[in-house]
Formats: structure tokens, sequence, C-alpha cells
């Protein structure tokens, strides 16, 4: 099978970044304000806030699937996104289930009757109601609907070769289908922060930036090449500086020996979280689910667990190795490594604090530190959304 096809011939349509409301830095907002329209006050307050914010630098945020459920999520999500302050670096999954039915189709074009399947139909159905439901009677509907067309195009087209494929590329092409959960579900995101919020929103396929290494064993480990992942992330980001809200695909990336479409595996989005938390020398990495934290056992199913306000990196790898199934051992090493705490926290139930995984507060050293955005650390500030709550770390400014 040709390779090409899979790694060169379809290209996701990028974002470009444009300020709502061009307001430099130091702008007197009485000036800014004084000779406009009362309705359109608070937009460009707004607007001077979020520019004077972006000072602080950026955070990273993970959202789940289950944290897109349906496509009313999204606007809860954007709702909560739209709170933060400064610049925001979210790492997205698929909408909920959608993944099962890329794999569930992967499956069956191998025996060539995908097109005619539920599974099929199921994912033309979704999607195209979520973009229909969140971006309503618009431009970037029609836009987006014009996108998923193309992207159903190609997957038919890359699926096709599944009867009589290998193996081996049998599997590179499932790692190529199956991340278009993650691609639908960014970019859906991207526009629902341009349109309803009016924020300057990127959308980034990782396979563009993000390269990993394969290494094998057991538990299918994978390696991050970091100085080759950063070398990119420089040159991605040369033209895309003015962005507030960067929207980034969990669970993909690409393979350093075949430069190929590769999946970071079941629960990937979160390794993707702490991976650009390290890349960005972020402040700290907000992991959002829909449960409070870490417990001393399964809430759901054991009335008596306790809840747990605080992990140290050890002992959640050491929990996670006992099968906790909240994070994986996995996705906390590159934390670890650079000392970036963690936070677990319900979208669903932001009156609770969640828990926080890394080193205690007073031996904290996560600082200023050379990286391609340049920029330095700001302070913890507040974040409401329907009641007051706490916006976990902060990290550094463009």
């Amino acid at each position: 099978m040709n390779t090409q096809y899979l790694s060169n011939n379809y290209e996701t349509q990028l974002y470009e970044c444009d300020l709502v409301a061009d307001v430099p830095i130091g702008t007197n907002v009485l000036e800014l304000i004084k000779s406009t329209r009362a309705k359109d006050r608070l937009a460009k307050r707004n607007q001077y806030d979020r520019v004077k914010g972006a000072r602080r630098g950026w955070s990273v945020h993970k959202f789940g699937g289950s944290s897109f459920a349906d496509p009313d999520c999204y606007s809860f999500v954007g709702g909560l996104i739209d709170t933060f302050s400064g610049k925001n670096l979210i790492v997205v999954s698929a909408l909920s289930g959608v993944t099962n039915l890329l794999y569930s189709i992967c499956s069956k074009a191998e025996h060539g009757s995908f097109l005619s399947s539920s599974e099929w139909k199921s994912l033309e159905t979704r999607v195209s109601e979520a973009i229909t439901v969140r971006l309503g009677d618009s431009v970037a509907r029609e836009k987006e609907m014009i996108r998923f067309s193309n992207d159903l195009i190609y997957l038919a087209g890359l699926l096709s070769f599944m009867p009589t494929a290998s193996p081996q590329d049998r599997e590179a092409i499932t790692s190529v289908v199956v991340g278009f959960g993650e691609i639908f579900s960014a970019r859906l995101l991207t526009q629902i922060m341009r349109e309803d919020y009016h924020r300057s929103a990127t959308f980034m396929d990782a396979r563009d930036v993000l390269v990993v290494r394969p290494i094998g064993g057991s538990d299918n480990r994978i390696e991050v090449c970091w100085d080759v992942t950063r070398n990119k992330l420089k040159n991605w980001w040369v033209n895309r500086k003015q962005c507030d809200v960067l929207v980034v695909t969990g669970f993909i990336a690409r393979n350093l020996d075949d430069d190929l479409p590769v999946t970071l595996k079941r629960n990937g989005s979160d390794f993707s979280a702490t991976i650009f938390s390290v890349l960005s020398k972020a402040h700290s990495v907000t992991v959002w689910k829909d449960v409070d934290g870490m417990y001393t056992a399964d809430p759901k199913k054991h009335a008596d667990a306790k809840f747990i306000p605080y992990q140290t990196f050890e002992e959640a790898e050491e929990a996670s190795l006992r099968g906790a199934f909240v994070l994986q051992k996995d996705c906390i090493e590159p934390a670890r490594l650079h000392n970036i705490p963690i936070f677990l926290r319900n979208c669903f139930n932001l009156s609770c604090p969640g828990t926080r995984i890394g080193p205690p507060e007073e031996e904290d050293d996560s600082g200023e530190m050379d990286c391609f955005f340049k920029g330095t650390l700001g302070d913890q500030c507040d974040v409401s959304f329907s009641s007051s709550m706490d916006l976990v770390g902060t990290s550094f400014s463009l």
C-alpha cells in the first residue's frame, strides 16, 4: 500500500487567528469605550480584559469524551473556557461514543461493508447534528459541513483499502480513521469559541506537531520525541501568535519511524494534555472529567469511598498500577519529570476543588523557563462560572 496516501494526501483546514478587536496592551480602556455604542461596550471591555489578561500566560485544560456527551455539552464547555483568564490551550477528546464508532467502522471495512453499516450512518448523523445544533444557520456551519463532507469522502477512500491491506497497513489505516473523532470535536469547539464567544481561537491537528515513537512491550508504551516535537511546534506557532484559545486534538500524534499518524491508545487525550503542558512549560494542567477527583475506591460502586484531595506523583502512579481508572501512569510521567502539578476536576461539579497531584505546594519549583512561547509566569487568578471557582494554576504568556 502506498503510505503517501496516509501521510500526505489529506490536510486538515487550519483557522487563521484574527482578534475581534485590535486592542493594544496599555490602551486606556476609558478612551477605548468612550465613543462606542452601549451595546458594544461590554464586548470591547471583555476583549480588553482578555488581551490584558493574556500577559498572565497560558493554562492547559483537557476535556474528555464525557464532557462532550451531546451537542449541548459543547456550549457548556465553551462557556466554561470563556471564564478562564488569559490564554488557554485546550486538549479535547472526541464526541462521546464516536471513537468506538470509528473502530467499529474499521472492522466492518475489512469485509467491505462499512458504507451501508449502521455505524457509518450513525457517524454521519451524530457529527452533522452536533455541527448544526451548535452553529445554527451560519456561514461557520456551512464551512464546517463542507469540511465534514470532505472528511467522509477521504475516509471512505481510505477504508476501501482495508479488504486487501496487510495487517500492518490495516493498523496504519485504523490509526488515521479513529483520530478523526478528535478532529471533528476540536474543529467544532474552535468554531464555537469564535462564533459564540468571539475568541480568537485556533485549531491544531496534533499530528502536525507531536512526534512519538512506539516502543512496544506488554503495555504498548509510547516515547515522546521531545526535540523533534519542539522544533515542529516552534515552526507551527510562527503565524498563530495572536490566538487566545488554542484547541488541540488529543489522542493522536505522528510516528517518527514512518511519518504516519498514530494514536496514543486509550486515555491518550490525558497523555496529550500532560505532553502539551510540558511543551508550553505550563504552571499546571487541569484534567476535566465527570468525577470529582481521586477516591480510595470507585465512588459509583462503593458508597464509603473517601475523596482524596492531594496525592504525590508517586502515589498517583502507584494507584494507577493498582487499577485506579482516573489517570494512567503514562499520563502522569511527563508532568512528574517536569514537576508540573495536575488537577483533576469535575466539569459538572464546579463547587468541588478536585484532586491535586504533584509536589507539596511549598516545594513546587515550577517557574519561568525558556520555551518557544517566551513568557513569564503570572499570578493565580479567580474564575467564576455560575458560581465562583478557583482557576487551578496559571502559566506564562507569549
